[in-house]
Parts: structure tokens; sequence; C-alpha cells
């Protein structure tokens, strides 16, 4: 059987959600779920026409479509079908739980294996196999993060079972279409504690999606997709070569008994919340250091000695990319805040501390500046936190705009980091 599918479309016109739609497939992501909003019902509406559910209607679609087809690719949506967003994530849940395969571990140790798998009823595996099901993402809007909490809540009581499972949202943050604005990076990382990313541009958004599903399966637990509405309806050009995971795609499904993970009540769950607390989290945090290059995150240098870190999140990354190419936007960055390090990721929850105190440790850091994107200071609280509790002597300064520019307004992200 064959492992993987390459396949090059040449020249095609997507979005940012026909992106996500992208990096899942390379996944070999089998089963969607949703419920409809914009701004992410074209997330969903794409996955539906590649399943034959709906008229292949777009060259995204089109295209892509007729290579799945001859690959025997296997894909099944489910959105008319799902009457809420509790379902659409239900659903999910019971098609990623399935546990019926083995593949060979890529990015932990034995001893990280024995601490994610060790109390599973996989824990026999002599080769310490990662036990893996169908790749399963599920989308819905910023509103819809409230409406499924129960749900999204118990995938988190069910870690290490909920492996493969991605969840899109498409937060709609200045109400252009939707009765209440809504940040849902505050949901996903402070009250699920799931981890989250913001993504930030349609020619990169599959590859972080692709590798956050190889990454985050290995350690056991669900992430989080964030877009804003700028990014999901934006369109731009990209070479469409994909690399299709179609192993993971063809995986064998089975249930597998496990009560003390599986039942949710409350002896079951309390001390599997210490442990994720205190020991699972940490653990997920170093892996993120550790392969923040492959989650698409970078770490960017301007002068020998910079005492200034900026943290440039969303769509400020974006933005702030053109400093490379700009010799005046350059200038205007060495005359405001002289030598630099930039940590340009996508990450939101959990930061990995380790990169940032490595930094410290190697630049005379003075001060660090936060510009994200949304309603909650998230990355910020996370950094003003490991500065306090380390003692680091370095001051951490909010840069955060709490709204999202609107697509027709005028702003510029790389303008309002200059003058800050």
């Amino acid at each position: 059987m064959k492992t993987e599918e390459l396949i090059d479309l040449g020249r095609v016109r997507i979005s940012g959600n026909q992106s996500v739609v992208w990096g899942g497939l390379e996944a070999g992501v089998r089963l969607t779920t949703a419920y409809p909003g914009a701004p992410i019902s074209e997330l969903q509406g794409n996955f539906e026409q590649l399943a034959k559910n709906l008229p292949r209607d777009n060259p995204f679609t089109i295209s892509v479509g007729e290579a799945l087809d001859k690959a025997n690719y296997q894909l099944t949506a489910h959105w008319g079908q799902t009457t809420n967003e509790p379902n659409a994530v239900g659903m999910a849940l019971g098609g990623t739980i399935c546990k019926g395969d083995f593949k060979e571990r890529e990015f932990i140790t034995d001893e990280e294996w024995d601490l994610i798998w060790g109390e599973t009823v996989f824990a026999k595996d002599e080769k310490k196999r990662i036990p893996v099901g169908a790749r399963v993402m599920t989308s819905f809007k910023h509103l819809g993060g409230s409406t499924a909490a129960d749900a999204l809540r118990t995938a988190m009581n069910v870690v290490p079972y909920v492996g493969g499972l991605g969840i899109a949202s498409g937060d709609d943050r200045q109400a252009t279409s939707s009765q209440t604005q809504q940040d849902n990076k505050v949901l996903f990382a402070m009250h699920y504690r799931m981890p989250v990313f913001e993504l930030h541009s349609p020619v990169v958004a599959n590859r972080t999606v692709r590798n956050c599903y190889r990454l985050f399966e290995e350690l056991g637990t669900p992430f989080g997709l964030v877009m804003n509405y700028n990014l999901a309806y934006r369109e731009v050009t990209v070479d469409l070569a994909m690399n299709i995971d179609l192993a993971a795609n063809h995986r064998q499904r089975a249930f597998v008994r496990d009560p003390q993970h599986l039942v949710t009540i409350g002896p079951h769950i309390r001390p599997r919340e210490v442990k994720w607390m205190t020991r699972l989290l940490p653990m997920i945090r170093k892996k993120i250091k550790e392969n923040y290059e492959l989650l698409g995150g970078e770490v960017v240098q301007y002068g020998s000695k910079p005492k200034t870190l900026l943290v440039v999140l969303g769509p400020f990354r974006e933005d702030f990319r053109m400093v490379r190419y700009d010799e005046a936007l350059r200038k205007r960055l060495e005359s405001k805040f002289g030598d630099v390090v930039a940590v340009a990721g996508d990450v939101v929850f959990p930061q990995p501390q380790e990169l940032y105190t490595e930094l410290i440790s190697k630049h005379p850091i003075e001060r660090i500046l936060v510009f994200e994107e949304g309603y909650a200071r998230v990355v910020y609280l996370q950094l003003l936190d490991m500065v306090n509790t380390l003692g680091l002597n370095v001051k951490v300064l909010d840069r955060t705009i709490a709204y999202e520019p609107r697509i027709y307004d005028r702003f510029s992200y790389i303008d309002h980091i200059l003058a800050s």
C-alpha cells in the first residue's frame, strides 16, 4: 500500500480557509465535522465538495478533488447532519478516540511515551509505538467555541485518546457578520488549556496545520487553530504542491475499552487534571520549543547586541516580515528599538518558556514587547508570569490591539509596531 502521494497542481488561487483544508489533506484527515457560520463556513464547504456531498464548484476543489480521487483518498464530511457545535465536536471525538492502529514515534522519547501513554491500556506495547486512529478536523465560528464548551472540555479530560484532533475557529472580533464579538484564543488557552495557534498567512497555514497533526497526535492532545476574518477569506496565489500522508488516511479503525480514561467521572478526572498541569503541560511546552521551526516559528535577529525582544503573533508577524526586504523599514526599526531579536510564531499557548529564557541568557535583553491581536493578552500574560516566577530582570510590555481591523479598514500592523 502506498504511504504517501505527491501531487503538484501548479499555480492555484486559494483562501485562508482553503489553506487549512490543504494542510488537513496533507496530514491525511479522514473525518471532518462542522457547524456553519462566517468566516469559517467555506472551510467545511470545501471538505464537503471534496467528499462529494456538494458539487465541486471552484478551481481548488475541482483540481484537488480529481487528484484525491485518483489517489483513493478516503474522506467523510459531516456538516448538514450536525445540528449544532456540540454535536460536531462529539462526532469528531468519536472518530478520533477509536485507536485501531499504530505508528512509529517521531518526536518523543521512551520516557515521554511512558508519561503520556503509560497509564492507558496501550502501556504494554513493547515497542512503545503511538496508538493512532483517524485524524479528524472540526470547525465552527468563534461563538461556537462557547456553545461547544462542554464537549471541548471533555476532550481535554480524555487526553491522550484525543491525539489527532484539530479544532479550527473562525474569529469575527469586529462582528462583521456576528451578533457578538469574541476572541477564541482566550477560550482555548485559558479555559480549555489546549495547545492553540493563530494562523497568520494563507501561504504557509497548510504547513502549520500538517505539522500540528504530526506532533500533537504523539503528545495525545487536541490542538486549536484560530483565524481572524481577514485571513479566512483573503486569497493568495500559491504553488499547490501536496505531499499527502496516505498511511494516516488509510488507518485501521477499532475501539479499545479503557474505562479509566474514557469514562469521565470525578475520581478519574481529578488526578489526570493534576498530571496535566504539573507534568504534561510542561512537557508539551518543551516539545513546542524543540519543534518551533517545524510549527512555523522563527527567531530573527537584527544587530549584534539586542536589548529588546519583540514577540510578533498572527497578522503582526505577517507584516513584520517586510522588514527583511524593505531597507527603509529596517532603518526605522533600528531607529526605534536599536538592536532587536524577534520571536515570530503562530503559537499562542503554551508559550515555549525555554526559548525565551535561552534568548534572555544569550543576549542582554532588557524588555520584551508583545504584539498580538484580540481581546485578551494571552501571550503577554504568559510571559509576564514567566518573568515574575523566574525572577528575571526584564520588563514585559503589552502592545496588543484589542480589535481586529475590518477588511476595508486602512490599518498597518508594521506601522503599529514601529510607533510603539
